[in-house]
């Protein structure tokens, strides 16, 4: 491996380690009093340094270095939290990553407008040089520790129950407490509830007792030699988290199961106010089931299990490798390829339906295929939240310039979409969100003139019905003018005045290219750009937006996407002499359809009992040609309601490889993209959901 793959391989980490150092910073803000926050920061910071004066990058080393050591400063306390040190290091972190984009120049020292830079980080924060010596030598002497003795860093949860005449025998247990302090980061929580009142109270008695959670180096041995001289009339329990969490049973972790596994409540118990609106421990505590000290124990164990599964997360990532998104992309074209090549191996077979031998192995290298597809399809699926995250520094610094307070809520993170699909969907999700800062919020003083929250929402959120994804971008904010839009639009020649179109279609309006209500442009929007390259980037990937809004209430746009752009599962349907391919995900069943046992002509038949409507595909695309005499209706789920597909004939199941339609054919109605068939044929895949929605307006 040459130098330049070395530092391309650097390049990469770097950026993931950036990546991470942001929404870091961003989760530091709303949690200035996180330790562990604060040390992750700095280890970001730490191992750029290194890795960029392992490769003689000096710049980015160098630089790195100078922000490092505020950062050792912040996590020795000598430093505070405040919106100027996150502003700075943010700001510091786009620095490193522009120097990343010219790793060919990064030879000699720094330039005279990064030490600028670093001059105004360190005067605002209030860095000084004492401060910078001091924090080097505290950090050469840690290093120094960490190369003599390489120690697992890990969290123990200690039960101290003194005896009740610990006193009498001569020892002080906070002294024992201070102890276990010296060893690492420490919470301590007393436990009073033993404590009798004043008159019974004997003040050589020792009625307390302590639990604590430690982060620390030291071994469970070396913790319990500071109990050794009291632990024969002392109850002492010292547990390591890491082995007591279940990865497989992420509920461990919730605070009733903790009361439950503390012996405070049984499982029944907790069945019965889990149902509440109230928080669990609220509840508890109201009820009297638990103390609140057994409520503050019990969360704060939640908190450090929470911390050690995240770490346990991280560390898992050793086991992972790291591949060019190329590669992955020329994997699933071969992949689609073999997937083509079965259908037509299948098909050819037919003229030998009496070869059992050949049948088995087609059978054989079906199931093989299967299962490739489904493995390298799991390869390049990828929680959405990874994008989600990077919205909130955009929305930090945008309400920050706009003069508004808007905080970003995210929800349905887990939800994963092809790694291509997340792509595309970047930059329409950073238009709609700039929109939403610029138009919808509006500043507080109007805001609290509408009886709302001085700091406006955006909310967005992710969900998975079948084979689409549904992200919902919502701000509580201006809502949209629906007169403004029209007289715009007349004035930009976009529609007529005498026009008449439904809410929904003047909403769509916001999407032509070049519209914008905003009356004067500014840095964030108003050139009617931003809402039309939503708009084609949707449409690439086959897409779709529908938009919800009340004035001066709230906007919301749901965007539809397809969870992949490359395989799905499908049902194969014929039309005349044509070939189409319904989603299998939107299917509930099928039922065979004779036209002459019906008795009305509203397209209804009964389905499980239930009035079933169904849409008739000869007529919705003009297809020619008599009707057979027994047709079949594909039962689909659209919008949680049932629908039927009239077709001539089911076929059975496809696994289809998805092809873009051409530019031509883009527009078409009720289909989205087209496969190729064994035999070499074309058919079409139909888009339910739109063939649903044209028929209701048909009869509307």
């Amino acid at each position: 491996m040459g130098n330049d793959q070395f530092i391309d391989t650097f390049k990469e980490e770097a950026l993931e380690l950036l990546g991470t150092l942001e929404s870091t910073l961003l989760e530091l803000e709303n949690e200035p009093e996180d330790k562990e926050l604060v040390s992750a920061v700095f280890r970001v910071m730490h191992t750029i340094k290194g890795s960029a004066a392992m490769f003689s990058l000096d710049q980015i080393a160098a630089f790195s270095h100078e922000v490092e050591s505020i950062l050792s400063a912040l996590r020795e306390g000598k430093l505070k939290i405040s919106r100027e040190l996150i502003d700075y290091t943010l700001q510091a972190r786009d620095r490193i990553l522009g120097m990343l984009e010219d790793t060919a120049n990064q030879t000699g020292v720094l330039q005279d407008e990064a030490m600028e830079f670093l001059f105004e980080f360190k005067t605002a924060v209030g860095f000084t040089p004492e401060a910078d010596i001091q924090s080097q030598q505290e950090e050469k002497a840690a290093s120094q520790t960490r190369i003599a003795v390489k120690k697992t860093l890990e969290t123990w949860h200690i039960k101290f129950k003194p005896g009740k005449d610990i006193f009498r025998r001569g020892t002080n247990p906070f002294a024992l407490i201070n102890e276990v302090r010296n060893l690492g980061e420490t919470v301590c929580i007393p436990n009073f509830e033993n404590i009798v009142p004043l008159r019974e109270l004997d003040p050589e008695d020792c009625l307390t007792s302590w639990e604590m959670f430690i982060n620390t180096t030291a071994t469970e041995n070396e913790i319990r030699d500071i109990f050794v001289f009291v632990e024969d009339f002392s109850e002492i329990s010292i547990e390591c988290l890491k082995n007591i969490i279940d990865e497989n049973n992420p509920s461990s972790i919730k605070l009733g199961e903790i009361l439950v596994g503390r012996g405070k409540l049984t499982k029944d118990t907790l069945k019965v106010f889990l149902d509440s609106q109230k928080r669990i421990g609220e509840i508890l505590v109201e009820e009297k089931l638990v103390s609140p000290n057994e409520l503050k124990m019990a969360l704060e164990e939640q908190k450090q299990l929470q911390k050690v599964q995240k770490s346990k997360a991280a560390s898992t990532d050793i086991n992972t490798i790291r591949v060019k998104s190329e590669k992955l992309d020329q994997l699933m074209a071969l992949v689609g390829e073999l997937v083509t090549i079965h259908a037509r191996i299948q098909q050819t077979s037919k003229s030998y339906a009496d070869d059992d031998e050949l049948t088995s192995i087609i059978e054989h290298f079906g199931r093989l295929t299967d299962e490739l597809r489904s493995n390298t399809m799991g390869i390049r699926m990828i929680p959405i939240g990874t994008s989600f995250s990077s919205f909130k520094r955009l929305v930090r610094d945008l309400s920050a310039e706009l003069g508004k307070n808007v905080e970003l809520v995210t929800e349905g993170g887990e939800t994963e979409l092809d790694k291509t699909v997340i792509e595309k969907l970047n930059d329409p999700l950073i238009h709609i969100i700039r929109n939403s800062l610029d138009h919808g919020i509006e500043n507080p003083g109007i805001r609290t003139a509408r009886q709302k929250d001085e700091a406006g929402t955006i909310k967005l959120s992710a969900s998975q019905t079948g084979a689409s994804v549904y992200i919902n971008i919502e701000d509580d904010g201006n809502g949209l003018d629906t007169e403004a839009i029209r007289k715009k639009a007349v004035e930009k020649g976009i529609i007529r005045p005498d026009d008449v179109l439904t809410r929904q279609e003047l909403y769509k309006l916001i999407f032509a290219p070049g519209f914008s209500t905003k009356e004067k442009v500014s840095a964030v929007s108003g050139r009617g750009v931003g809402m039309d390259v939503v708009n084609r980037q949707m449409e690439m990937i086959g897409g779709s937006i529908t938009i919800e809004s009340e004035e001066k209430k709230y906007t919301r746009i749901m965007l539809k996407i397809p969870l992949t752009l490359a395989i799905i599962e499908g049902l194969l349907v014929r039309i005349q002499n044509d070939n189409f391919v319904i989603p299998l995900s939107v299917i509930v069943g099928c039922l065979e359809y004779i036209e002459t046992n019906q008795k009305n002509n509203n397209n209804i038949v009964m389905f499980h009992g239930r009035q079933l409507p169904f849409v008739n595909m000869r007529k919705f695309f003009s297809i020619p040609g008599e009707r057979s005499t027994i047709e079949q209706i594909v039962v689909v789920s659209i919008k949680n309601q049932l629908i039927g597909i009239l077709v001539d004939q089911v076929q059975g199941s496809n696994q289809t490889v998805i092809k873009p339609l051409g530019k031509i054919y883009r527009h078409a109605e009720g289909v989205s993209s087209a496969t190729i068939m064994g035999d070499g044929s074309v058919a079409l895949i139909l888009d339910v959901e739109q063939i649903v929605d044209i028929t209701e307006k048909a009869k509307a």
